[in-house]
């Protein structure tokens, strides 16, 4: 027997007993959940699946569909509540999406993934970080300010992590790496050699455009070869790798609008003499006295410029960001945790080590994070009179589980019953107090011999994750 209903004016038909989520499944429409497991009892613990049937808010996962229903999935009731939703998660979510240092650093350095890459020993891994995001990772290296370093929470206990020196000295080991790039056919122009330019060519580069790169002077590098702390054969080195990537170089010439347009499927304009030059296919990137934010700069406009060939929307803002903000004297010694103290002594894994990992673990994955960021989530919007604590059960087990990005959801405690564990994960306490813990006070990796896989890959957040995981790079 089935039953008749529409889902967003669409007209679906499924069989009795199948629920409204089921429904707008079958027909295409996406509805957030984060306490959901499919093919089990709902638990409607965390109510975003809502929907509006009669002007009335029901939960998706366990409202059964019936002959005559009209559900809304994306009325401006429904886009309030589940935004509500996610404020009243948020506003106990003690967890960064991203480390202080990815934040602060304007080039965007994946700063955490470099360091555990070097604290591995895999020096030329950490080397293509580097190079991926910063162009000329051995430049900025003596020219940067490192901001980063001043956002180091290891800086709250002792010094902060050397981050200019580590991508700095591993640039230099490996200059030439990456040369394997996608290719759509299409040359993009960009004039001027500075930081900029060299940062937008080799962004246009990674994404599969050729690029030539003109400029005046003799010799690429612009108000870099300035710069009282760098050696130049630092920068003639970088400039080689990109040339060795496949960037072309003309140089010793202005280039004319002619030069310019011809050939070319755009153009990146990263030099103030062409500042008031109009072109349809154009775009800008200013150069800075900060290299780091020239660099920065480029990648943006390459960036723009790769959407507005494949004709997409730019999206503005940044992804949302979990932001736990300054770290309690107790909850830096919790991630110190984190550190490994079995790498040699006085080099550059040594250095590296000193990582706290505060950021998230799971930052692609995490449905928290990305249904935040679709219904514009404010964290800020209702305040805990006092946040949570960070904590890390289980650092030194396969499993790592962090009790302030937990949402409660009770994925995991089903999971676990369902593998037959003979402890698992259950709620204990009452109210406010309640938490997942392993039963008898035991060990996280006891309650966890046969089900951990599902319970890190079904946990709806950063809470359980996998020790050694990498969802970035």
């Amino acid at each position: 027997m089935s039953v008749e209903l529409s889902v967003n004016g669409k007209s679906v038909s499924v069989e009795s007993g199948a629920t409204v989520l089921d429904a707008a499944e079958k027909i295409g429409i996406e509805i957030p959940t984060l306490c959901h497991l499919k093919g089990r009892e709902p638990e409607t613990s965390c109510m975003l699946c809502v929907v509006s049937h009669q002007g009335r808010l029901i939960p998706s996962c366990s409202a059964k569909a019936a002959d005559g229903m009209e559900i809304d999935t994306e009325c401006e009731a429904v886009q309030a509540a589940r935004k509500d939703i996610l404020n009243l998660l948020l506003s106990e979510h003690v967890g960064d999406c991203e480390a202080p240092c990815v934040r602060i650093c304007p080039a965007g350095l994946d700063i955490p993934l470099m360091l555990r890459e070097i604290e591995r020993g895999n020096l030329e891994a950490s080397a293509r970080i580097a190079k991926r995001d910063l162009a000329i990772p051995a430049t900025l290296g003596y020219v940067c300010p490192a901001p980063c370093e001043k956002g180091c929470r290891r800086g709250q206990m002792d010094a902060a992590l050397e981050i200019r020196t580590s991508h700095r000295q591993v640039a230099e080991q490996f200059q030439t790496l990456e040369t394997d790039f996608p290719d759509l056919g299409k040359s993009i122009a960009v004039v001027g050699a500075g930081a900029a330019g060299l940062s937008a060519a080799w962004k246009l580069r990674q994404l599969g455009y050729g690029s030539t790169v003109f400029d005046k002077a003799e010799q690429a590098g612009g108000d870099l070869r300035n710069h009282e702390t760098l050696p130049l054969e630092v920068l003639d080195a970088e400039v080689e790798s990109l040339r060795q990537a496949g960037i072309d170089f003309k140089l010793g010439k202005a280039p004319s609008i002619h030069d310019i347009a011809d050939g070319f499927a755009g153009v990146v304009f990263a030099s103030e003499e062409y500042s008031n030059t109009e072109f349809a296919d154009a775009f800008y990137a200013e150069e800075h006295k900060l290299a780091v934010k020239a660099v920065t700069n480029g990648k943006a406009a390459a960036v723009a410029l790769d959407q507005f060939l494949r004709g997409e929307v730019p999206i503005p803002g940044k992804p949302f960001d979990s932001k736990i903000g300054k770290l309690r004297d107790a909850e830096l010694e919790e991630l110190k945790k984190n550190c490994s103290e079995s790498v040699p002594v006085e080099d550059l894994a040594a250095e590296a080590a000193r990582c706290l990992h505060c950021d998230c673990r799971k930052p692609a994955s995490c449905k928290l994070r990305k249904y935040a960021e679709q219904y514009g989530a404010d964290q800020k919007e209702f305040p805990a009179d006092e946040r949570g604590h960070v904590q890390l059960i289980g650092h030194d087990e396969a499993v790592l589980f962090e009790p302030g990005k937990c949402i409660k959801c009770g994925l995991c405690v089903k999971i676990t019953k369902e593998a037959g564990e003979e402890l698992g994960l259950t709620f204990v306490g009452r109210g406010f107090n309640t938490r997942i813990a392993v039963p008898l006070g035991r060990k996280l990796e006891e309650g966890l011999r046969s089900a951990a896989k599902a319970c890190v890959e079904h946990c709806p957040t950063g809470a359980l994750a996998f020790s050694d995981s990498e969802e970035r790079g």
